[in-house]
């Protein structure tokens, strides 16, 4: 397949869609990647985020898109921007690569939706009706998801050559872009897996930047690997980043680091890093405590860095901290407060004044599956009962 300039001036944008319409305006933002100034580059990249892969879902658009940027990897052009430019296009590229390997166990279903033609819906320029036939949709997003896995091989070359940039954080970020490739069988064989967790566990060996080791060792993780020697690390953001790894879910030592992280730092851990890896694109305890919850059942373990949080945390972290959290401690849905545990927790919950909000109705759904209803009065009258 052509990628590049080449493959931009070969496809006709007219018959693509992304999320706002037709992609005639793509050639344009690519481009300016290479050719355009400061403002036109930041541009593109909004456009990439908005249009081409909107909130994770790819369009028609988003394949021919792949290839051309695929190309513009190896252009020195796109380092004119600084890092940041080459880091952001990676990372859109991590996203194609992650919605072609989350449904790359239904590529066959894909196959026989895209059989629906789309050409006669498209020669009539009436784009409504793409969406009004469910047949036409169907076959749509399936012919999107069928040019990103056929785009996909495409990116794996050029994605390993970042591994060798100057930039840590071009690095870090080809590193996530490489791991999440991995999990495209087309684009990866086991052979090259392992070459991959080689070469990512040299990098993490030789860096002395904290940020990056910890993205390194967080992606070798995702390849399945077990990376116990990073639990020595001197760095505890490294420690915890390895800790997370799947290989190492049932590591006593692994648990008793995530464990440690949030009882003693839940309020300084985003401090922990300058550029936070990739993958965390939110607060990193929030995955710390996610996979903690994963691992760890029994409540009077997770207790002390679970009132931890309660200390730390606001009200709008509900959904990814003390909302979980509470469901763990109220297992039986029943709100019966039976284990010292349990009521230590939920006392931290009314302490906190902050999460007590009866116009917010973001806690209500995890106070229910607790048993218990979101009014401090009431969990406090609980918490004073037998």
């Amino acid at each position: 397949m052509i990628t590049g300039l080449s493959a931009l001036e070969t496809t006709d944008w007219s018959r693509l869609l992304h999320a706002y319409g037709r992609a005639t305006d793509a050639p344009g933002h690519l481009r300016a990647l290479v050719e355009g100034d400061e403002a036109s580059r930041d541009a593109a990249l909004t456009y990439l985020d908005s249009a081409i892969l909107h909130q994770g879902t790819p369009w028609t658009a988003t394949g021919p898109v792949t290839c051309v940027l695929a190309g513009l990897l190896a252009e020195p052009r796109l380092d004119s921007g600084g890092p940041r430019l080459r880091m952001h296009v990676l990372a859109f590229l991590s996203g194609v690569a992650q919605a072609v390997g989350d449904h790359w166990a239904s590529r066959q279903e894909q196959e026989r939706l895209a059989r629906y033609d789309l050409a006669p819906l498209l020669d009539a320029g009436d784009d409504e009706a793409l969406y009004q036939d469910e047949e036409a949709a169907n076959s749509l997003y399936a012919t999107a998801f069928l040019g990103c896995a056929e785009a996909v091989p495409l990116l794996v070359e050029p994605v390993l050559a970042s591994l060798d940039h100057p930039d840590s954080g071009v690095r870090a970020q080809a590193a996530t872009t490489a791991a999440w490739l991995a999990r495209v069988p087309e684009a990866f064989g086991d052979a090259q897996r392992e070459v991959l967790a080689l070469r990512l566990t040299a990098l993490a060996q030789a860096t002395p930047n904290t940020d990056e080791r910890s993205t390194l060792v967080l992606m070798l993780g995702e390849l399945g690997e077990a990376p116990s020697a990073f639990l020595e690390d001197a760095s505890p953001a490294v420690r915890v980043c390895a800790a997370m790894a799947k290989g190492l879910e049932t590591n006593e030592a692994a648990t008793r680091e995530l464990l440690q992280a949030l009882e003693h730092h839940a309020a300084q851990m985003d401090d922990w890093f300058k550029e936070r890896p990739p993958p965390f694109e939110m607060r990193p305890r929030f995955y710390v405590l996610e996979c903690l919850l994963e691992r760890v059942k029994d409540f009077d373990r997770l207790l002390p860095a679970a009132v931890t949080v309660a200390r730390v945390t606001t009200k709008y972290c509900v959904d990814r901290e003390w909302g979980p959290l509470l469901a763990a401690a109220f297992p039986a849905g029943d709100g019966q407060v039976r284990t010292d545990a349990q009521r230590r927790f939920l006392s931290e919950l009314v302490a906190n004044a902050d999460l007590w909000d009866p116009t917010f109705g973001n806690p209500g759904q995890w106070f229910r599956k607790a048993g218990l209803t979101y009014q401090r009065s009431a969990c406090a009258e609980r918490l004073s009962g037998p």
